[in-house]
């Protein structure tokens, strides 16, 4: 009884401070860097630069001005506020705030980096914005991997280099990965991304990775202007703390109902907390998007001794905005190891419809459906000889309008892996209007 009352109290002063954490309404800025600053609750997005005057010029004309900020900031029921600092001596943080910078300074500042790095590691999500891709996100902040865990402490990691997938493999007696297509990265000079990582494996979105791409009228890729990437910042921030809030909602709903989780299934869903999201800009202005989540399932009950099979399930959802259409998807899963195989994928054979039934057997035991609101074509591109489960979705209406946009895509591939290190490649291609094609490419691995 007593243990009983001490976890209702619990409760309820969590659900006390999330609902001070999310009163906040107002757009902040505080810039006088020589006066202790003492930041609250409601003070959830800090900013560090070296020009916090001309930094929060920027960050007042977008808010302002910028059209698709304002629509996406009224999706959610609270806005964050936003703090620039230019010196972090007398900063006194939360533990519910997220630090932001971009990597430039961070990289030629030894103050900014130390106090990154200690942050990161006391809890707090750091995001670095420009240009920095998830490798180099970890080599600044001196981690040595970049991961989330689930409850049971099982790892996915992110941003692994060459030298680092290969190490695992040879520790675990595979044959080194030769597949350069595999390491290759695939943003173009110009593009620039937006991390955001935490430690704390209970946040919502642990992980995110944005990249940003420009283009001009004829879909050559161009610079990003500094407003197209703060923008990004304050979007990224704003869809982490609208999660945060879903989740406070979703607790509050079922706090009645405390129950026992027991694992009962054949397949335990190893890890789902992160986004992988491309952006596409013409000439400033938000015209596609393409959102990839991924969810690796290991299979738990069968006894072979050889090997131990894995599931992976991307799902995409691909956007297209004024007036730009969507042309195509394409998903890609690459099973690299030599030893490894691919066993079965689905959707198989190609298909033409508004609903498609995805299901693997056993030793995979996954099933699912999707359904789409016209007619679309999914075109199997797979191949056992060689490893690769492939897939090309497009608009099967026989007139002119050939638009999948808004259209969520799922596929799910499973293989049997040899030792205790599983990794698979994963590309995800979206082709628009204007020649714009936007590309998602990850290594998936997990070491078990």
């Amino acid at each position: 009884m007593e243990n009983r009352k001490y976890l209702l109290k619990i409760c309820l002063i969590l659900m006390l401070s999330v609902i001070i954490i999310f009163s906040s309404y107002t757009v902040n800025f505080v810039a006088k860097a020589d006066e202790p600053v003492n930041l609250s609750l409601e003070n959830n997005l800090v900013i560090i630069t070296k020009d916090s005057v001309n930094l929060e010029k920027k960050l007042n004309k977008i808010i302002k001005n910028n059209t698709d900020f304002k629509k996406v900031q009224n999706q959610i029921d609270n806005r964050m506020n936003i703090n620039v600092v230019k010196s972090t001596e007398n900063i006194k943080f939360n533990n519910l705030t997220t630090v932001a910078a971009n990597v430039s300074e961070v990289k030629e500042n030894n103050s900014y980096k130390n106090f990154l790095k200690k942050e990161l590691k006391n809890g707090k999500r750091v995001i670095l914005f420009g240009d920095v891709q998830p490798e180099e996100y970890k080599e600044i902040l001196a981690l040595d991997e970049l991961s989330v865990k689930d409850k049971q402490g099982i790892k996915l990691q992110f941003g692994l280099t060459e030298d680092e997938v290969n190490y695992m493999l040879i520790e675990n007696k595979k044959p080194k990965i030769t597949d350069k297509e595999f390491f290759e990265s695939v943003d173009s000079k110009f593009t620039n991304h937006v991390i955001s990582y935490t430690l704390d494996n209970n946040k919502e979105l642990q992980f995110i990775d944005v990249s940003i791409n420009n283009f001009d009228e004829d879909g050559s890729p161009i610079p990003n202007t500094n407003e197209i990437i703060l923008q990004e910042v304050l979007d990224t921030q704003s869809e982490i703390t609208n999660a945060e809030n879903n989740k406070y909602q979703e607790e509050k709903e079922t706090f009645s109902f405390l129950t026992k989780n027991t694992a009962s299934a054949e397949n335990v869903r190893i890890l789902d907390k992160y986004n992988i999201v491309q952006k596409g800009y013409c000439l400033g202005a938000l015209v596609a998007r393409m959102d990839t989540d991924y969810h690796l399932y290991k299979q738990n009950s069968d006894q072979n001794k050889k090997y131990d099979y894995f599931t992976l399930k991307p799902i995409t959802q691909i956007t297209s905005y004024k007036g730009l259409w969507a042309r195509s998807l394409f998903v890609d899963i690459d099973i690299p190891a030599d030893s490894d195989h691919l066993d079965t994928w689905s959707p198989q054979g190609d298909k033409g419809g508004s609903s498609f039934g995805i299901s693997l057997a056993f030793p995979y035991s996954i099933s699912f459906n999707m359904d789409f609101s016209e007619s679309l074509r999914i075109d199997d591109r797979s191949s056992l000889g060689y490893d690769y489960a492939r897939w090309n979705l497009t608009d099967n209406s026989t007139d002119l309008v050939r638009n999948i946009s808004g259209n969520t895509f799922s596929s799910v591939a499973g293989w049997a892996s040899t030792g205790s290190y599983a990794t698979a490649g994963l590309t995800v291609r979206g082709e628009f209007d204007n020649y714009i094609t936007l590309t998602t490419k990850t290594k998936v691995a997990y070491d078990y």
